[in-house]
């Protein structure tokens, strides 16, 4: 009898804790700013008692109460999959129609009627949509009016931090200095990201000094016979100086100058080849002063997303890897390589660049009269001393270093990771496990050093290189100096350092504006816009022209990515829930920030190509602007339109794009060298806009007649003309056209010497150096890299007489 009675008191004691108390609720930080009318999810931790037990069956309703209103309200089982109780719970989808300070309450009970409830009040703050968006306007309008991209982040940052401090001033201002400039740094992904652009750039200026990036470029002019080859060779040394843009600006600007003069390439087309190499490069380069900024600003979003529970389906964590998928969508500097290198094999153009080349062919003017080139006193750091030998191998066995190590780390890392998870030990987890950080900055100072020593042992003796390595065995010292001392090597170090410094606190503002815009609410703001009003798959093509409109007004393509990037991202996520629509969005700010960098003349790229290639930036921005516009709208068009509503694989619109291009180009392009020196039609129709200006302003035909006049040395030839061979003649499409060309029986190699010979008579060349003295090619492209020729020289003025029909020509029919 006694042994029942305690069985049913256990019995009855066990019913009464399976209803008896409910868990506790404790709330987590829910975003320090919510948006009035905009979706929002609360998550809060459930704690229990260690005496009460549960039945397994047991079910845990919850609901979120506001001023006695139930928004939303939930029911799940208290144990998860694996038999232990839940030790979190949360509900979405939470709305309210108000704003400023906000009491809301969440209960959460083991019973359906809520007779055993816990609770957790929270407070809440809420602000009107648009005011979200008021510190990104305020960073684009500091910018457009400053034209510095310090002030403008800055300024973003100090807005985005006074909404989230409740409109107060003084609190915005500190929490700028106290939690978000130390929360950029703080982050180790950052400091890896600072440390390999560090490393980075004082190799680069390590490379420069030495003599080296301007070796590459030297053994390549001798490939550059005539107007084609100069411009292709100035094409593909931008791919091989492609680990930094400026370099790539400086470099080969400077030293190819010097043979495009020679063979009559207007500045302003060599402009064009400099600048539309540097950026569109860089970009894209797995491995260059780009990627550690890129890959960042990725990886930082990437984080935030995670850190708001969001389940990144089919995204890459690794931001390195995300940023490798997005190549084959960056359709902008992708199609721009592609679009200038068929110009260049076709010897087509148009617009303004078209009446620039056909100046310096047929007036002998590298310049307009009325340019202003100005010259750079900063290039000197990057400048070889006097009497260095400019050897390639000082330029390309570092680079190649750099790319082996960093790849060696990356798959070391990968594989070391992925055996400690368990992984099989296969590509996809080696390169996906891959720590893409320390790799970049392993194989950057590792560089460093290894160029220290290269450049330290090799010795200049009668201006030549040698290794001391024969002395050494005789015992003997090696005459001459060093090559560059260890001291030497620190200092270019640290001047490249120095020279990357506003890029650093650009990128320090940029991450703290992004966590600043993204805790103001600004990002669930456009994505409930954008997801409402507008097709998710459209948002790749929106977010170009964007990015465009943002680049062309601050003339930096990095601050437009710091801006676009804690906004854009997160709502491309929140629309469509859809990895390819995720990437593409990426992919399109990266591409539109480089874009609208090409189109605008307050760009730091499109001011060095034009001061390294001592072209006026008015007039380079003029002839480059319509190849730049004709690209972007190729790249909306046939790339991110279609591509994001699925029509075809990213790299079938990368297909797509290059044979539009090339189709473009020979119907609407026309020949430099066309006998009748016909027009193309925009360059018709800016004529005609032109007179009637003119007209308008009062100016007679016999004015604008005699101002049109220039002084030609251009004869009309009608045996050219009779044998000239373009693809829209009939000639082009006969058989024997075509024969000659497969057998290569064909005269222009004879004409291209005839050229060149023509090009290196002393008597012929006054323009770029005295024929009285001595010519040395290699120390007259080291004058020319450290100092601007002067524009007055380059004018028809200066122009030697054209002798014979060949002269006439620059450039010869197949």
């Amino acid at each position: 009898m006694i042994m029942r009675a305690v069985v049913a008191c256990l019995l009855l004691v066990l019913a009464g804790n399976v209803h008896g108390d409910s868990p506790k609720v404790q709330l987590l930080q829910p975003r320090p700013i919510l948006v009035e009318g905009v979706q929002f999810n609360l998550v809060w931790n459930l704690i229990y008692s260690n005496e009460t037990t549960y039945d397994p069956d047991t079910k845990l309703y919850s609901r979120v109460l506001w001023e006695g209103t139930v928004l939303g309200q939930n029911e799940v089982d208290l144990f998860v999959e694996n038999g232990t109780l839940r030790q979190v719970n949360s509900i979405s989808e939470i709305v309210i129609d108000e704003r400023n300070a906000q009491n809301i309450v969440v209960e959460s009970s083991v019973t359906s009627d809520f007779a055993s409830v816990e609770s957790g009040t929270q407070e809440l703050f809420l602000v009107p949509g648009a005011v979200t968006i008021l510190s990104p306007i305020m960073a684009i309008v500091v910018a457009v009016a400053t034209r510095e991209v310090l002030y403008a982040l800055y300024m973003g940052t100090f807005f985005a931090a006074l909404i989230v401090s409740r409109y107060d001033p003084y609190q915005a201002f500190l929490r700028v200095l106290d939690t978000y400039l130390p929360q950029s740094l703080g982050n180790i992904d950052h400091a890896f990201v600072i440390l390999f652009t560090w490393f980075l750039s004082g190799l680069i200026a390590c490379i420069s000094k030495s003599g080296g990036s301007f070796g590459v470029a030297e053994v390549s002019r001798k490939f550059a016979k005539t107007r084609t080859s100069v411009q292709l060779v100035v094409f593909l040394l931008g791919f091989v100086i492609f680990f930094d843009d400026y370099a790539n600006t400086l470099i080969l600007g400077n030293t190819m100058r010097f043979v495009s003069d020679a063979l009559w390439v207007s500045r302003e087309k060599l402009s064009f080849i400099v600048d539309a190499t540097t950026a569109p490069v860089a970009s894209i380069a797995p491995v260059s002063s780009w990627i550690g900024f890129e890959v960042g600003l990725i990886q930082e979003q990437i984080d935030l997303l995670l850190l708001r529970g969001e389940e990144l389906s089919g995204v890459n964590e690794n931001a390195y890897l995300l940023f490798l998928q997005t190549i084959p969508s960056r359709f902008y500097p992708i199609i721009m390589l592609f679009f200038q290198f068929f110009m260049i094999v076709a010897r087509r153009e148009f617009g303004p660049m078209l009446g620039a080349e056909r100046r310096a062919i047929d007036e002998h003017k590298l310049v307009r009269d009325d340019a202003k080139v100005v010259d750079d006193e900063t290039q000197s750091a990057l400048m070889p001393e006097e009497g260095t030998p400019l050897k390639w191998w000082n330029g390309v066995i570092p680079i190649v270093i750099v790319i082996f190590l960093v790849l060696l780390a990356i798959l070391l890392t990968g594989r070391s990771n992925a055996e400690e998870l368990g992984l099989p030990v296969t590509a996809e987890n080696i390169f996906g496990h891959g720590d893409a950080f320390a790799s970049l900055m392993y194989g950057g100072f590792t560089t460093t050093l290894i160029a220290w020593f290269m450049y330290r042992i090799q010795y200049i003796v009668d201006d030549a290189l040698v290794f001391p390595v024969v002395y050494w065995v005789r015992c003997k010292s090696c005459p001459g100096r060093p090559l560059m001392t260890m001291n030497q090597n620190l200092t270019a170090f640290i001047d490249g350092i120095k020279g990357i410094l506003a890029p650093v606190l650009v990128l320090i503002l940029a991450w703290a504006i992004g966590l600043a815009i993204s805790d103001s609410g600004a990002d669930i703001f456009f994505a409930s816009a954008l997801s409402g009003s507008l097709d998710p798959r459209a948002l790749p093509a929106l977010t170009f022209m964007v990015a465009a409109v943002i680049s062309f007004c601050t003339g930096t393509s990095w601050g437009t990515m710091s801006i676009l990037f804690p906004i854009i991202v997160p709502t491309s996520w929140y629309a469509a829930r859809d990895s390819e629509i995720f990437i593409l969005t990426i992919s399109a700010i990266l591409s539109g920030a480089v874009f609208g960098d090409h189109c605008t003349p307050i760009s730091d790229t499109t001011i060095l190509s034009s001061i390294a290639s001592r072209c006026d930036v008015v007039h380079h921005t003029i002839t480059q602007l319509p190849y730049a516009l004709t690209v972007g709208c190729i790249s909306v068009l046939l790339g991110y339109l279609p591509v994001g509503y699925s029509a075809y694989a990213d790299y079938w619109g990368l297909v797509v794009c290059c044979v539009f291009s090339m189709v473009f180009i020979i119907f609407v392009g026309v020949r430099v060298d066309h006998p009748k020196r016909v027009l193309d039609s925009m360059t018709i129709s800016i004529n005609y806009l032109s007179s009637l200006y003119s007209r308008r302003g009062g100016k007679s035909d016999e004015e604008m007649e005699e101002k049109n006049q220039a002084k030609s040395f251009y004869v009309y030839d009608p045996d050219y003309d009779r044998d000239f061979v373009d693809i829209l003649r009939l000639s082009f499409w006969k058989p024997s056209t075509w024969k000659k060309w497969l057998c290569c029986n064909t005269d222009v190699e004879q004409e291209e010497e005839m050229m060149v010979d023509h090009i290196a008579d002393e008597e012929y060349d006054p323009v770029f150096y005295d024929s009285s003295e001595d010519y040395d090619e290699e120390s007259y492209m080291k004058e020319s890299v450290g100092m601007a020729m002067g524009s007055g020289s380059l004018g028809a003025e200066g122009a030697p007489p054209v002798t014979t029909a060949t002269q006439q020509r620059s450039e010869f029919p197949e």
